[in-house]
């Protein structure tokens, strides 16, 4: 079960979703939609929560802002030649080909589709769609297994890695120890998606984001605030 409920920061309204499971502590998380979920312990009191979320409301409302401020600003695409689509933080240019087959691949500094269907969008968005599956599927092993190594000394092992489609999140490490990686990662620089695994592993030894967590992050990655920073505004 879940259960909405709203307060104010200053002129903002802030409005919250809480559900509840097995879980020791509270957790907030603010999407770049700007959506904020909290999950509870199951035995929390509600009055409890509602406080500790209001307590939480300088940094709720940092948040937001922060998202709006980079929110995409991108047209709605249309998947014709000469649009710019991001592929590993490099913008490169599609050209679009009415051919007997469909195809898509890389040419230099373009994004190439051949298809019969040249004034589909669906069609061509699909295409793109499945070329960056592809291209997670060859990129995000290849980061997982170098950046790994970052965690020798911690006793961390590269886990089993997972892509899929995500709405909220860049990624996760499951309880099961799996690393989950959202395919549209792979628009980001290479600096960032190395960021995003390092913070997934790094909950590998502390599940929240506390100082142990932060003093991992930076012994691992001195400047992962920096990569964080840039994944945040490269994706506009």
């Amino acid at each position: 079960m879940s259960a909405e409920a709203c307060f104010h920061w200053g002129r903002r309204r802030i409005t919250y979703r809480v559900t509840r499971d097995e879980r020791r502590r509270l957790k907030i998380a603010v999407a770049p939609s700007g959506s904020v979920h909290v999950t509870a312990p199951l035995d929390a009191a509600d009055d409890e929560v509602h406080y500790r979320v209001r307590r939480k409301g300088g940094w709720i409302a940092a948040q937001i802002e922060d998202f709006e401020q980079y929110r995409p600003r991108t047209p709605p695409r249309q998947y014709i030649s000469g649009e710019t689509h991001l592929l590993r933080g490099i913008q490169y240019r599609l050209r679009v080909l009415e051919t007997e087959a469909s195809r898509i691949y890389l040419s230099g500094d373009r994004i190439v589709i051949e298809t019969p269907h040249t004034e589909s969008v669906p069609h061509k968005a699909a295409l793109l769609n499945h070329f960056y599956r592809l291209e997670a599927h060859t990129e995000f092993p290849r980061r997982l297994q170098a950046v790994s190594s970052l965690f020798a000394s911690e006793g961390i092992q590269a886990p089993k890695l997972l892509i899929r489609p995500m709405t909220k999140r860049w990624g996760s490490y499951t309880p099961k120890g799996n690393l989950v990686l959202n395919i549209d990662l792979i628009r980001a620089p290479v600096q960032c998606i190395d960021y995003v695994i390092v913070h997934e592993l790094a909950h590998a030894l502390e599940p929240n984001h506390g100082p142990k967590w932060r003093w991992l992050m930076d012994k691992v990655l001195p400047d992962w605030r920096e990569r964080k920073r840039r994944l945040e505004t490269s994706l506009v």
